[in-house]
Order: C-alpha cells, then sequence, then structure tokens
C-alpha cells in the first residue's frame, strides 16, 4: 500500500497531516505510534476512507473502490453480539458475507479462523462471559473469515495487561506472515515494538502538524533516536510543555533527509 496524504485538514486553516508518505510492505506488521495529538487517528480515518484529503492511497493493481474493499478495520471497542457463542459469531460473520457458499464449507473457515485466533479453548462460550484481550481475538477472527487482504487494528490493545497485549502481538504476526496479511497497528504500547517488522513514528511539529519522523525496523529506532530505551524517544519528542525534550521538527528533518 502507498500511501500519499500531501495534508490534510478540517478547517481549511490548521493543518492535521503534511507530508505523510509511506509505503507499507503487504504480509507484514506495521507498528503507528506517535506523540499525543500528533493525528494517528486522523491517518487511520484516511487509510479506511472516512475523511476526505489531499493526495492519494493506492494499491498496485487495484482502483480506489477495489482497495476499499479490501480493508478490514478493528476499533478500540468492536461491536459484538455478546449473547452468542464465539463459534456463532464467526460463523454468522462468514454465512452474511458468503451466501452461496456451503454450510459444511462455511463451518470449516470458521474452524480453521477460530484456530488462526487462539480462541479454540472459549468457542462454546458466550462472548460476553469473555476477557477484553479474547472480545478482541473474536473481532479479528469476525474481520478474518471476511477474507480481507489489508487488517487495520486502532489500539486494540488498550487496558490490556502486557501478556494479553503481547499475545496479540504474536497473532497479528501470524497472520501477516502465515495467513499473508497485511496487518497496520496503531498503538500507545511501546512494549512489544519489537515484534512488529516496522514502525513509523508520527510527530506533532512545530506547527501542530502531525509528521513522519521515522519509518522502518524497530532494531534501528534506537540508534537513529540516540536513546537506549524505546520509551525514551516519546520523550525526545514531545513538547517541553508535555515533559520533553522539544526534538520533534529536528527527527522530522532528519527523517526527510534520509528518504
Amino acid at each position: 500500500m502507498r500511501v500519499n496524504i500531501e495534508e490534510k485538514s478540517y478547517d481549511g486553516k490548521r493543518k492535521i497531516l503534511k507530508n505523510i508518505k509511506l509505503d507499507i510492505p503487504k504480509h507484514q506488521t506495521t507498528l503507528i505510534i506517535g506523540t499525543s495529538g500528533a493525528g494517528k487517528s486522523t491517518l487511520i480515518k484516511c487509510l479506511i476512507r472516512q475523511t476526505k484529503f489531499k493526495g492519494t492511497i493506492i494499491d498496485e493493481g487495484y482502483d480506489h473502490k477495489a482497495m476499499l474493499e479490501k480493508i478490514a478495520y478493528i476499533s478500540q471497542h468492536p461491536t459484538l453480539n455478546k449473547n452468542e457463542t464465539v463459534e456463532e459469531s464467526i460463523y454468522w460473520t462468514a454465512r452474511l458475507n458468503f451466501l452461496r457458499q456451503s454450510k459444511a464449507n462455511l463451518l470449516e473457515k470458521t474452524k480453521k479462523c477460530i484456530n488462526d485466533a487462539g480462541l479454540n479453548y472459549v468457542c462454546k462460550q458466550p462472548v460476553k462471559a469473555l476477557s477484553g484481550g479474547q472480545m478482541q481475538r473474536v473481532a479479528i477472527a469476525k474481520e478474518l473469515i471476511r477474507d480481507k487482504e489489508i487488517l487495520i487494528a486502532d489500539e486494540i490493545d488498550t487496558g490490556l495487561d502486557c501478556g494479553v497485549a503481547r499475545s496479540l502481538c504474536n497473532m497479528l504476526n501470524h497472520i501477516a506472515h502465515k495467513e499473508k496479511k497485511t496487518v497496520i497497528v496503531i498503538s500507545h504500547n511501546l512494549i512489544n515494538i519489537e515484534l512488529y517488522d516496522n514502525v513509523v513514528v508520527l510527530v506533532k511539529d512545530s506547527n501542530k502538524t502531525g509528521r513522519i519522523a521515522y519509518h522502518g525496523s524497530p532494531y534501528q529506532m534506537k540508534t537513529f533516536f540516540q536513546v537506549h530505551d524505546y520509551v525514551d524517544i516519546l520523550m525526545k519528542l514531545n513538547s517541553e510543555d508535555e515533559g520533553g525534550e522539544n526534538l520533534a521538527d529536528f527527527y522530522i528533518d532528519q527523517y526527510e533527509r534520509s528518504i
């Protein structure tokens, strides 16, 4: 997926995003992190076409409409029928999306999807009995069974403990590498950053506009930002009134010089 958002503004005056140029690799995981107010949510709205912007988002061989049909979006608070069992929830999603397929085929798809999402041990339980992490797995499974090529997950690890969040990251890695899906994750959580193939760091410049300060491997980030710990990256990028070092403009310039 090639993203080129020249600029995005809601009021025609203050720019929310500017010069967002990304080549998101297929069948890999890409994490988007950033400082508060840097425009992560707006970037997601651009990716799923919930808002207009100046620029283009394309994928080779697909027109605008076909591109949208390839994308599955999972929100931080997914809408689920909590009275259904896990198996029923996933099966009926398949039934609604593949009306001409036989019940036997749909049940086979459901079984595979439950296995891929790590839900075998709770598949007969009602959704309302699940933990927050398990509900997120159901939401992911419901999108997987629709056979979308691009999966965008918006802060799905918020409020989860470190172990559950790490388990979700491992599952998304499996989906990307084994199931050949392109996975884009937006998160505030830096603990599992090394589990992703690529990382995008979005920051506010001196004009309060969202810009890219880094895009690349998580293993090169510490060198690029000259830190020993991933958490220190956002400390460098935050403004002084947020307790940071106010170096966002410096790293935006460093990044743009490197590409």
